[in-house]
């Protein structure tokens, strides 16, 4: 005892001289570990009994749970004794609880005696309640479910709600949050259904708690705020002094200081105002008393850690109690009132060796119910055991050859089937295997054949220095979706100094379109290059007529379809104006933040018989500034998105107005990084190439 004291007198000096930095923390095994959650702001009612004619004037008023949709008194001598034991217990739950025991186990005994189910399951309710103040979970659990179990033999759905509320508190002092908000929720359902709004009130201040012990602090604010604005239109005072101490408690979790003291000096001053009120108050003074205590104002703090500490005494609030003594006993000693800091660590060392006792009892309590549950399902395994084995002793012998028999023959014919299955497997796994090789030299011969016709294919596109050094302004995005693709771009620049540029969709994609894609690249060199036609539309003429008479689409015996889609430019050597002509493909154009869409013709160049079709030419007027984009249908026709549709052609619109501004390469980087977040995991469906030429 003398060794202890003077440990304690040594840590309260220590304290004195430490830095003027005043940080308290709560030892673990006062605030975590012996407090498993926090009783509710609301508190669990003692008992679910009916109020005595006394107490009907406060009954509006109280958050103590009394009965939903309550069933008229009885006037059997059994309902009058039952009532009277429970509340004769009621008073006493913390200052003698082995006296509430008694009295509610003999009211259990009266009531199952009278086999009247609404009354056996009010007590049931109570005594669970009992266990839950005394930390005794399991044996809580067990009462409320048998409680349950009555009520809904009786419908009493009031009273159903009431049953799920507690099982909910019994998670949430296990530490099982989810379970422990679905029976709260249950609880809050069945009572909205009822209409009854005093219980929908101490709900939500049940799931505040919740939310308080499982760190989920936001959510809990928001169901304290429901709560309260109920309980301010029905006028109930004192649950909405127990709410704001709830509020509090979960703007002091979330470091909001002055929104915790409002709150907490918001309860207390209701609190103090309404009769049996000990447990809200003490959790206020407490939470007030951190609060200041954070703030450095310890002159303030000190006063209502000692109130707390009066109301705990008074009421047996031991977990409480001994927090009071550790913060009341810090502050003293950063004062330097160093015979009081003793004095209060010595009360506080008391303190908690009582809360570890009891956590202690309450844990041998549970080992031993655990421990005796195995035992006894471990004799009744053995009783049964030796049952069967002296029922089947007879036929073992027997059944035993029986079996081994079967096995014999079952292996037998298990091991002809495998040795006949084993050498047709390995017959097919040769043939496969020269099947496979044959396949590989044939997809590789293949594969080398196509990475050849991309050399060339490349070969044939314009060199991107080049058409950068006519426009600074350009880049292009060209993703076949096989190795060779079926859309090209083309570019040259005239002696005149006019600058051409077209864009092609062919059909197909991979190999056919590649071969389309060679053609069309010949029609516009043709065009182009050798009868230096510089006219946007008649270029178009000439390369549909091109097409049609190379595939021999003009015959009617040629059902080919083949053909493509074609947008082309020419550009004037001072980049004032362009010429337009398209051939199912627009033009847009981006000019102060506002797209121009330059309608094409309907008609493709090509799969058709219509050689001799005039296309339209416009003539376009530039300015500096000016953002013109050339594309094929592979972008917004892609698939992806949560949904898997097209990425869309307004999509498209909209990213382009977005990024007009960035420098060109910044531009192709987005549009790659949009189409990838786009597609995720599904595949390119079409050859893509977008164009953009900034003025």
């Amino acid at each position: 005892m003398i060794l202890r004291k003077g440990i304690l007198l040594l840590i309260v000096i220590l304290w004195g001289f430490s830095n003027s930095s005043f940080a308290i923390e709560i030892p673990k095994y006062v605030s975590e570990k012996n407090i498993t959650c926090p009783r509710p702001s609301s508190v669990i009612e003692i008992f679910n009994i009916l109020d005595l004619p006394e107490n009907k004037e406060n009954s509006a008023e109280s958050t103590e749970k009394t009965p939903i949709n309550p069933e008229k008194k009885s006037t059997t001598t059994d309902s009058i004794s039952v009532i009277k034991l429970l509340n004769e217990a009621k008073p006493i739950v913390h200052s003698d609880y082995k006296k509430a025991f008694k009295l509610t186990n003999k009211a259990l005994e009266i009531a199952e005696a009278s086999k009247d189910e609404e009354l056996i399951g009010k007590v049931q309710n109570s005594i669970g309640n009992l266990y839950w103040f005394s930390g005794d979970y399991n044996h809580a659990s067990e009462f409320y479910i048998n409680a349950l179990k009555n009520y809904q033999k009786t419908n009493n759905q009031g009273q159903i709600a009431e049953c799920y509320r507690n099982i909910g508190w019994i998670y949430l002092g296990q530490g099982k949050y989810e379970l422990s908000e679905e029976y709260l929720l249950k609880s809050l359902q069945l009572n909205t259904k009822l209409k009854n709004q005093e219980r929908i009130i101490i709900n939500y201040d049940d799931i505040g708690n919740l939310y308080l012990t499982s760190k989920q602090y936001e959510k809990g604010l928001e169901s304290c705020e429901k709560s309260l604005q109920l309980a301010k239109k029905f006028n109930l005072t004192s649950a909405i002094g127990t709410i704001h101490i709830t509020k509090a408690q979960l703007h002091y979790k979330l470091d909001h200081l002055s929104d915790a003291e409002e709150e907490y000096k918001e309860g207390i001053t209701i609190l103090n105002t309404i009769p049996n009120q000990s447990y809200n108050l003490t959790l206020g003074y407490l939470g007030l008393g951190k609060v200041k205590k954070d703030q450095n104002k310890l002159n303030e703090s000190l006063p209502l850690f000692e109130k707390a500490i009066k109301l705990s005494k008074a009421n047996n609030y031991t977990p409480e109690l001994s927090e009071g003594y550790l913060l009341a006993s810090k502050i003293y000693s950063v004062q330097n009132n160093i015979g009081k800091a003793y004095n209060y660590m010595e009360m506080y060392a008391e303190t908690k060796d009582s809360v570890n006792a009891r956590n202690n009892r309450n844990y041998i309590q549970e080992m031993g119910a655990k421990l005796e549950y195995e035992q006894n399902k471990l004799q009744i395994k053995n009783l049964e055991q030796e049952q069967k084995l002296s029922e089947a002793s007879l036929d073992r012998e027997r059944n035993f050859k029986i079996f081994l028999i079967v096995v014999i023959l079952f292996l037998f014919v298990f091991g002809l089937f495998v040795y006949r299955s084993f050498l047709r497997k390995k017959k097919d796994n040769q043939l496969i295997a020269k099947a496979y090789l044959e396949i590989e030299i044939k997809n590789k011969d293949i594969s080398d054949s196509i990475e050849y016709a991309l050399q060339i294919q490349q070969a044939r596109l314009p060199h991107i220095d080049s058409i950068q050094s006519c426009f600074p302004g350009f880049f292009v995005m060209y993703l076949p979706r096989d190795i060779v693709s079926g859309d090209f771009y083309w570019f040259t620049e005239t002696e005149t100094g006019k600058k051409i540029f077209a864009v092609a969709d062919c059909t197909g994609h991979g190999i056919p379109g590649a071969f389309m894609s060679m053609m069309g690249i010949d029609g516009l060199n043709y065009a182009i290059l050798e009868k230096r036609i510089e006219s946007s539309s008649h270029i178009l003429n000439h390369v549909n007529k091109f097409i049609i008479e190379s595939l021999k689409q003009d015959l009617d015996t040629v059902k080919s379809k083949d053909g493509m889609d074609t947008a082309i430019c020419i550009f004037e050597k001072d980049l004032s104006s362009v010429k337009y002509s398209g051939a199912n493909r627009p033009l847009w154009i981006i000019r102060n933040n506002e797209l121009l869409s330059f309608s094409p013709d309907k008609m493709s160049i090509g799969g058709n018989n219509y050689a001799n079709y005039n296309f339209n030419e416009v003539d376009i007027p530039l300015q500096k500034g000016d953002s013109l984009y050339l594309f094929s249908d592979g972008y917004p026709d892609q698939f992806g998105g949560e949904k898997n549709k097209k990425f869309m052609t307004k999509n498209l619109k909209q990213l382009l107005l977005d990024i007009n501004q960035l420098p060109a390469q910044e531009q192709e980087t987005i549009l790659h990084q949009k189409l990838n977040e786009w597609k995720g995991d599904f595949s390119q469906i079409d050859d893509i190439i977008i164009v953009g030429i900034k003025i």
